[in-house]
């Protein structure tokens, strides 16, 4: 039963957990779970179980190791909060169970028979795969050796040809119509070494190796103030509508730090730190060209990722004051989004420009109506900027320094865009005398009150496939060595006009 005890009138700081008992009279939809037996539950999922569905409720863990042979799953539910002590609370992904088929499973059946079902549970998420395909599904019950799935076998799977079934679940799952959910203060050792990856390509379409994940019918939840590592997956996924992603720690995880799935909308990233993803990046807003709602990634801290921020296939997606440093490819990387904005971040390498292999902005595949602005970029192995395809981009009172290639660059793609009043220092660092400070490839833009000091080739060239080009009122000047030369318009119809060069 709950302890008759009650409620705070504002939140516990766990400092003395002996004592916690004393601010809770009278709640009884408060329980605490404490693996050593000294609360109402010593697990996770039994307290979740204990609680009504038609009432808020809160359940408080203390510290102490939680081994989870299975995700602990919160289904439906509304208005409940999940909160540890901090990093003492840690949960813990058991290591993989995995058994060999002992016959083969047909496509559309769901009973899949293996040489020991008693090494699995019920209510398990695993993978049925062999050498030649693979699928996600759910132990619904086990008879003897025989594992019934919920759903039925989408391909043929062969004994004879490694067929084999192995558990592969988050460590946390909410599900179904969950709304108003808090999950705050876990540590979450995902044991990626201890897993095997259960799926191929990079969007999952079911829940399995992640740290936390909120599944495509959730809204209002909150994920804060946990620590989450070495997930088989992403360290958060998100899926659904309203969620707040605030204040964690997420690293060594196998994917993303965090990552935004397709079809949200309204979900607010803030605070995080996202470090040392093994393949990807620190945070992922969508993927592809699949389409996702408004998102809002700010004040966020991503350090060596693969990308730092990359947003992908939607619409009103803002990238607001963060701090990336040292990721392996780009900074951030925008793909097919539609009114998107970049400001305020600040996205740096490490001193000898080795981080950043490619650019430190880069926009691609048919992005629209953006605006870049006051960010400073520096310290990256490719371009400062780089619209490669897009349309009706403003460029604008961004600083770019040291950078390897061109400091800002629009390709061939790209079109109907301004560079205005930005300050580009040391483009070209790789000293070959072949990028400049602002290169134009593409057509209609305006290239208009911009600082360029240092640059090895030109401080602005305009290149032979760039057509209808204004450059105007642009201030070029070189204080170490010599450039080529100042301008270069190769371009047609273009007009320069009022720079000044020293």
């Amino acid at each position: 039963m709950p302890l008759p005890k009650p409620y705070p009138p504002s939140e516990i700081d766990f400092e003395d957990w002996n004592d916690l008992a004393d601010n809770y009279a009278g709640k009884a939809t408060t329980l605490i779970v404490d693996v050593d037996g000294k609360g109402d539950y010593t697990s996770i999922q039994d307290a979740i179980d204990a609680l009504p569905y038609s009432d808020a409720g809160e359940i408080l863990v203390k510290d102490g190791e939680y081994l989870l042979s299975k995700a602990i799953v919160v289904d439906g539910r509304e208005g409940l909060t999940i909160r540890g002590m901090g990093k003492g609370t840690r949960l813990k992904v058991a290591d993989k169970v995995q058994e060999p088929m002992s016959t083969d499973a047909a496509s559309g059946q769901k009973n899949v028979v293996v040489t020991n079902g008693g090494s699995f549970q019920v209510g398990q998420h695993v993978c049925v795969r062999d050498n030649v395909a693979f699928e996600v599904n759910v132990i619904e019950a086990i008879e003897g050796n025989t594992l019934c799935m919920e759903d039925a076998l989408t391909h043929t799977y062969q004994a004879s040809n490694n067929g084999r079934v192995f558990t592969c679940h988050s460590a946390v799952y909410v599900t179904d119509a969950s709304k108003r959910i808090v999950i705050q203060g876990l540590h979450i050792d995902g044991n990626r070494i201890g897993q095997e990856f259960g799926r191929e390509g990079y969007y999952p379409g079911e829940h399995q190796g992640d740290g936390i994940r909120l599944s495509a019918t959730t809204e209002h939840c909150v994920v804060r103030d946990c620590w989450i590592k070495s997930a088989a997956a992403h360290g958060v996924c998100v899926g659904g509508s309203g969620h707040r992603i605030a204040d964690n720690h997420c690293w060594d995880n196998l994917y993303d730090g965090i990552n935004v799935e397709p079809a949200c909308d309204r979900i607010l990233v803030e605070g995080n730190h996202c470090f040392d993803q093994v393949n990807w990046n620190g945070i992922q807003v969508g993927y592809g060209t699949n389409p996702i709602g408004s998102v809002l990634v700010v004040g966020n801290h991503c350090h060596n990722n693969h990308q730092g921020i990359s947003a992908q296939g939607g619409a009103q997606i803002s990238i607001v004051g963060n701090t990336l440093q040292n990721s392996r490819f780009d900074g951030i990387e925008v793909y097919g989004l539609d009114r998107f904005v970049i400001s305020g971040n600040l996205i740096t390498g490490a001193d000898d420009v080795s981080d950043m292999t490619n650019e430190g902005i880069h926009i691609e595949q048919a992005c629209s109506v953006g605006v870049i602005s006051g960010n400073l970029v520096e310290l990256c192995a490719g371009d400062g900027i780089h619209l490669e395809n897009g349309a009706y981009v403003s460029i604008t009172g961004n600083t770019v320094r040291k950078v390897g290639k061109h400091g800002v660059k629009i390709g061939q793609l790209g079109r109907d865009s301004s560079i205005t009043g930005n300050v580009i220092v040391g483009a070209d660092q790789g000293d070959t005398e072949t990028y400049s400070g602002i290169a134009v490839l593409g057509d209609r833009c305006v290239v208009e009150g911009n600082r360029l000091d240092d640059c090895d080739n030109y401080c602005i060239h305009i290149t032979a496939s760039a057509d209808r080009t204004l450059v105007l009122g642009n201030q070029c000047t070189q204080y170490v060595g010599s450039c080529v030369d100042y301008i270069l318009n190769e371009g047609t119809n273009s007009e320069v006009a009022h720079n000044i060069v020293t």
